[in-house]
């Protein structure tokens, strides 16, 4: 009982709170946006840095920003995010996290870094989290490990690449034959 007076609570503290969503996965944004409409904000979605160029009236709230749209950059959406909506506070979400870009996501402006997979009760708790009492954003304890941010980077450029070997080796400036060595060593057994 208490915790759907808390949630109604919640709801009627967001109802009205405008909230942008800066992410290429669609089925994600969809349903990231779906669960924070049903929170009580008004949400809009963009794809892509044009797309959140290209919204009229950028007075938001609140966003939620992934840091690898496509060919963009997330890092990039913070600042046109902020320049429109100084007061907006912004989540970055990625699955390809390191410190050097949490601290630098946190130095453009945004209140909170997230890794991938996340879920919307950590991503509300992320948008509302205060600064610490040295006026500094949470930065996440854990990280990838060197092997697993390879991996994903690897399957990254090759999803890129749409599966061809000898592309993906060429981006990412390996043979082909290690790139392929690589492929094999991450295959589960």
């Amino acid at each position: 009982m208490a915790d759907s007076t808390m949630s109604n609570a919640v709801d009627a503290q967001n109802e009205g709170r405008s909230l942008l969503i800066v992410e290429d996965n669609d089925r994600f944004a969809e349903t990231l946006g779906s669960e924070l409409t049903d929170r009580g904000y008004t949400v809009q979605r963009a794809r892509n840095l044009a797309e959140v160029d290209a919204i009229r009236s950028l007075d938001v709230d609140f966003a939620v920003v992934d840091l690898r749209l496509g060919a963009d950059s997330g890092l990039d959406a913070i600042q046109k995010i902020l320049s429109r909506s100084p007061r907006a506070r912004i989540v970055v979400l990625t699955g390809y996290g390191s410190i050097a870009t949490a601290v630098k996501a946190t130095k453009l402006g945004a209140v909170g870094y997230l890794m991938k997979p996340t879920d919307v009760d950590q991503v509300e708790r992320a948008l509302h989290e205060e600064e610490d009492e040295e006026g500094e954003v949470p930065i996440p304890d854990e990280f990838q490990s060197l092997y697993r941010h390879e991996r994903e980077y690897i399957e990254f450029v090759l999803a890129e690449c749409e599966g061809n070997i000898s592309q993906a080796a060429r981006r990412l400036g390996l043979h082909r034959q290690s790139l392929q060595r690589k492929l094999r060593k991450y295959t589960p057994h």
